[in-house]
């Protein structure tokens, strides 16, 4: 099952792939184990956000964006550099909602679960 998908930044179109190479790319450029993505669960059963802040997202996006290159031996149409310094907020916001959509797909997440953690991190 292919995790792929194509959004707009710097005025490039960017395609996105999670796979294996992805989360390894993201344990790399990070020093830090991938399951900081997983929410879990509390003794009383309540959904406790995952542990990733905003720079983990966003290197798993640029992670997943060389895996979407790498796969096919090209090279990004954006760098890590522009994408660090040069995005907006917006554009920032579509990188992170993008590979977390793109993670739940191919972990085959169930929606529910999905929702819940949403509304966990919404309402700390």
């Amino acid at each position: 099952m292919k995790a792929e998908k194509t959004i707009t930044i710097l005025e490039q179109e960017v395609r996105m792939r999670y796979c294996a190479a992805a989360e390894t790319g993201y344990e790399e450029l990070s020093g830090k184990p991938s399951t900081r993505f997983i929410p879990t669960r509390d003794a009383d059963g309540n959904v406790v956000p995952p542990e990733a802040i905003t720079i983990d997202y966003i290197y798993l996006a640029v992670s997943a964006i060389v895996a979407a290159y790498a796969a096919n031996d090209e090279e990004p149409p954006v760098s890590v550099k522009q994408i660090l310094y040069d995005t907006s907020p917006f554009e920032v916001g579509e990188l992170i909602k993008s590979v977390g959509e793109l993670r739940s797909f191919w972990y085959d997440v169930p929606t529910v679960m999905q929702e819940e953690s949403k509304e966990s991190n919404a309402n700390p």
